[in-house]
């Protein structure tokens, strides 16, 4: 099998789309109470041969409490078969459990083989993308994150018969150690998603947040959730916003200037490392001393800018993540 890489774009046996949002109302505060619709693409590009394919729909009972630790977070199944060079393109709305409020999370698509019902393979014929609209009809696009199969074309991929689908190098390709936000826009408003693999869905990942403005200077912050959020930037810390880093850091008035003359009027931006430092249960036992994530910049408010982008990842590799652990 080729050795792992962490460009993103190869096609897989599994994907992983990093947020939906399911019919009307789908959104934590203080994005909620609008509309959200999630058209996911999925592509079948081998020519000559079949796959079924098993949509795992993660959906987070929110906490209106603490939008980063979700009530819970239940699995909706779906399945269905992608003939030679099919596409097939759902509305998330219709496609997933019909919840009121409608629903909000990530999702799994695996391929598993038509002959034998509920069996994952390797199948690294897959690619995909998700659109997502909100309640203001503007729109982002991201693509799926892929993850080839390690066992050879067309074997059962749950070598240990865990029923998980395994990031470990055995089953699948492992998933990135460390996540980068290349750049991010203080006033945009934007929103990162993040989604835990490692452990069960009510463990907590412990990340840090090592963070740098426009000027080289360093900070940093730490957050905790389960499972899944998405949620604005300057959630996770006021470190993200305009008047902080304006009024409170050392910052370079030459960069992003968005008249191309007087240096009062920039807009600070910045970028950041995101880690994980532990998992841990809702006990305070520790899962693993770092844990497995995905993410992507999502949006921002609805009346305001929208775009999306997946993060960056690292050539080093965590070998602890699965989905989905019971």
């Amino acid at each position: 099998m080729p050795a792992a890489v962490a460009d993103g774009r190869n096609p897989g046996s599994t994907l992983i789309y990093p947020v939906h949002r399911s019919g009307s109302g789908g959104g934590q505060p203080p994005e909620g109470g609008g509309a959200f619709f999630t058209v996911l693409c999925l592509t079948n590009t081998n020519p000559n041969a079949q796959t079924t394919v098993h949509y795992e729909y993660a959906n987070v009972n929110a906490n209106p409490n603490d939008p980063f630790l979700p009530v819970s977070c239940t699995i909706f199944n779906r399945r269905e078969l992608l003939t030679p060079a099919d596409t097939l393109c759902v509305l998330t709305s219709c496609h997933n459990a019909v919840a009121p409020g409608g629903q909000e999370g990530y999702v799994v698509v695996s391929a598993e083989n038509p002959e034998l019902f509920g069996v994952p393979w390797s199948f690294d014929w897959l690619v995909g993308s998700e659109l997502v609209i909100n309640s203001s009809g503007l729109i982002y696009s991201v693509n799926a994150i892929p993850f080839e199969a390690r066992v050879a074309a067309g074997m059962a991929t749950d070598v240990d018969g865990d029923g998980n689908l395994d990031f470990d190098e055995v089953e699948y390709e492992g998933i990135a150690d460390v996540l980068y936000i290349d750049t991010f826009v203080a006033i945009q408003g934007s929103q990162l998603a993040l989604l835990n693999l490692t452990g069960r869905s009510q463990d907590t990942n412990h990340v840090q947040f090592a963070i740098w403005n426009d000027n080289e200077f360093p900070l940093s912050t730490t957050l905790k959730f389960k499972c899944w959020f998405d949620q604005p930037l300057q959630e996770i810390s006021q470190i993200f916003t305009q008047n902080f880093l304006r009024f409170s850091t050392p910052h370079d008035p030459a960069e992003l200037n968005i008249d191309c003359s007087v240096p009062t009027n920039t807009i600070e931006t910045g970028w950041a490392i995101i880690d994980s430092v532990g998992v841990f249960t809702s006990g305070g036992l520790e899962v693993a001393t770092d844990g497995a994530m995905l993410g992507a910049i999502t949006s921002g408010h609805p009346t305001r800018w929208d775009g999306g982008h997946l993060l960056w990842e690292s050539f080093d590799r965590q070998l602890n993540g699965e989905a989905f652990a019971p």
